[in-house]
């Protein structure tokens, strides 16, 4: 299904730029100077607080994004530790089919809450579009860094371990307790805030920042999803197998065959790997496209049938490992916001490099660093020849070069999501100059139909250069 095939632009504004600039004011710079048709925030409210009872804002990515700095600074920092409280208060008896319970609301309730219900009333005063952005598996939903997920709906590697410092602290999608507490909140959102039109719902894979996180979901509770505990024992069987042989048995001939998918599909094949490794991406695709599905029946069974419902995805080819079928989720969303966070392809890059070599010592680190960047398809041009120099990029530095690789992967998933219109996710993060050349990029091979993540990286310049672009398209 697809939602509008006209022109958009969408920016995120987290609720602590309307309690620190005013909603005003933040209302005129993405609509006024921006060119913004949409706005998409979060149910909280936030407050400072310390390292130790508190998380850092910008987000550290796994101690990769510890060089992050917000371009609009919060009660006068640039990077700084904070708190939330819930913006409303829930009701509890949406959320009886679930082990999870919404958050309390509290003293920060009471005094700032009101700032969200103030800025979507606004919103749509302006005629703007109107969406809340929540996490699709880390309860409480609201965002990113505050995790309540319980230890027996962890997502795990074959071998039954977790995943260690992990980007992001999804839970496994196979989880009735993590599905019917994501449909309870949104529910309890719709219910809350009759302003706003839909829903962006982050994370509804299993996000493969990391080698380790690119295995999972082996938790028990996704056997039901096989035909028998046979079928799911042998798919782990040879995950675990090639997960081993990625850990130990890669050579340099190996590596310098490994450039293309299609080569690391026969050598697979070769192995004998090949069948259980199709069986297991299937088995993710089902888990994920089943989640969005259930999402988007369950608002519809409620009377929010007008309501949006947007998934992020993993663009190509990460999207394979993420679990994404563009296709299969596009028959139930309103659009698939696809995510062109280039920063991370470098961070990404840099998490498999470090473990690659570490447990294949032998191999040459320029070989390695030309196959991971040709499997992911990262850059425009060759990497590094040393690992050292793969690294996030600082808020001045320039971001890889993807002008091409980003317009390859926009027409694979366009091929792949059919009639359901897809929307560049680009991440307002780097220079004026750089951002203002991804944006561009990505806006025009996305059909002018984007969202800009966030606000809080968006300088008065950023702003400007947003507003010529779409203006001029």
């Amino acid at each position: 299904m697809s939602e509008t095939d006209g022109q958009m632009l969408g920016i995120t504004v987290l609720p602590e730029y309307f309690q620190v600039e005013g909603v005003e004011r933040v209302l005129d710079n993405c609509q006024d100077v921006a060119g913004a048709t949409a706005i998409t925030t979060s149910p909280y409210v936030m407050r400072l607080s310390n390292s130790e009872e508190g998380q850092r804002e910008p987000p550290i990515d796994a101690g990769a994004g510890d060089v992050r700095l917000l371009d609009r600074p919060l009660w006068g920092k640039r990077e700084l530790f904070v708190s939330t409280s819930p913006s409303f208060h829930a009701n509890k008896s949406l959320y009886i089919n679930t082990c999870y319970q919404p958050p309390q609301g509290d003293k920060l309730t009471e005094t700032e809450g009101e700032v969200v219900a103030e800025a979507l009333s606004m919103m749509k005063s302006r005629g703007l579009k109107t969406f809340f952005q929540v996490q699709a598996a880390i309860p409480p939903g609201y965002r990113v860094q505050f995790s309540g997920v319980v230890k027996k709906d962890e997502p795990l590697l074959p071998n039954g371990r977790q995943v260690d410092n992990r980007v992001a602290a999804n839970a496994s999608l196979a989880s009735e307790d993590v599905l019917n507490y994501q449909i309870a909140l949104i529910k309890d959102l719709f219910q809350q805030y009759p302003n706003v039109d839909g829903v962006r719902i982050d994370w509804p894979e299993y996000p493969p920042y990391k080698l380790d996180s690119a295995f999972l979901d082996f938790n028990p509770q996704v056997s039901r999803w096989c035909l028998d505990e046979k079928e799911f024992s042998d798919i782990r069987q040879v995950v675990s197998e090639a997960y081993h042989w990625l850990h130990g048995n890669l050579t340099d001939e190996h590596v310098r065959e490994l450039t293309s998918l299609e080569a690391l599909s026969d050598t697979f094949h070769n192995l004998g790997f090949h069948q259980g490794l199709s069986q297991w991406l299937k088995l993710k695709q089902r888990l994920v496209t089943n989640y969005i599905e259930r999402v988007r029946t369950a608002l519809d069974d409620s009377g929010f049938k007008d309501r949006l419902l947007v998934p992020h995805a993993f663009p190509p080819p990460f999207h394979y490992l993420s679990g994404i079928d563009y296709g299969a989720i596009g028959e139930f969303s309103d659009h698939i916001a696809v995510k062109m966070y280039t920063m991370h392809w470098s961070m990404i890059a840099r998490f498999y490099l470090d473990q690659l070599a570490q447990a294949n010592p032998s191999t040459k680190e320029d070989a390695l660093i030309k196959m991971v960047y040709s499997l992911l398809e990262i850059s425009d041009e060759p990497g590094p020849s040393e690992i050292q120099n793969v690294k996030y990029p600082g808020p001045d530095d320039p971001q890889l070069p993807t002008a091409k690789v980003q317009q390859k992967k926009f027409a694979v998933a366009q091929q792949q999501a059919g009639d359901t219109q897809l929307a560049a996710l680009v991440h307002g993060y780097g220079p004026v100059e750089e951002f203002a050349s991804r944006f561009r990029t990505a806006y025009k091979a996305a059909g002018n139909f984007a969202w800009v993540n966030r606000y809080c990286y968006l300088s008065d310049s950023k702003l400007r250069v947003l507003g010529e672009i779409t203006h001029g398209s």
